[in-house]
């Protein structure tokens, strides 16, 4: 099995990346990975999608955290086309939970950007996603929490 995480460089300062014509700025000290999600039914399938950018954050409770937006331009993915499976109260906003599959694609080692061959890795059978609504501007970049991380290498 190939390693989730192979020493991912994480950067001393700003840097930049364009995902889909868009420009993202990344900050300093923060580990990003390439995910990619897909409907619930279809976990056992490799997914087709184009992997984008996440911060790895291990004090995230949540698998997942990720924009609308994010989820419609990157993931490729409608929220309707994701169950709802239960809600959260976060920043003071009701957030829906919606059921996904999530994909992390193992990096080449030292590289933040570029992705080693094979397939990606499922994470967490049972988790959720939480999608911010449109219009909110958090997170600035999908999360993925260490739950997640945690449920795939059988810490739980």
């Amino acid at each position: 099995m190939p390693r989730l995480l192979d020493c991912v460089p994480i950067p001393g300062q700003f840097s930049e990346i364009a995902i889909f014509g868009e420009r993202v700025r990344l900050r300093a000290n923060q580990l990003i990975i390439q995910l990619t999600i897909t409907p619930k039914r279809e976990w056992s399938s490799r997914p087709g999608a184009v992997p984008f950018p996440a911060i790895l954050d291990t004090g995230r409770t949540h698998s997942l955290i990720i924009q609308e937006h994010h989820l419609v331009e990157w993931a490729r993915l409608r929220p309707d086309s994701l169950p709802v499976v239960g809600a959260v109260r976060e920043r003071g906003r009701r957030i829906l939970l919606r059921a996904a599959g999530i994909w992390v694609h193992p990096n080449q080692r030292g590289s933040r950007d570029h992705l080693a061959d094979g397939p990606p890795i499922p994470l967490g059978g049972s988790e959720a996603i939480a999608v911010y609504p449109a219009g909110v501007d958090f997170p600035r970049l999908p999360v993925l929490g260490l739950r997640a991380v945690v449920e795939r290498i059988g810490l739980s």
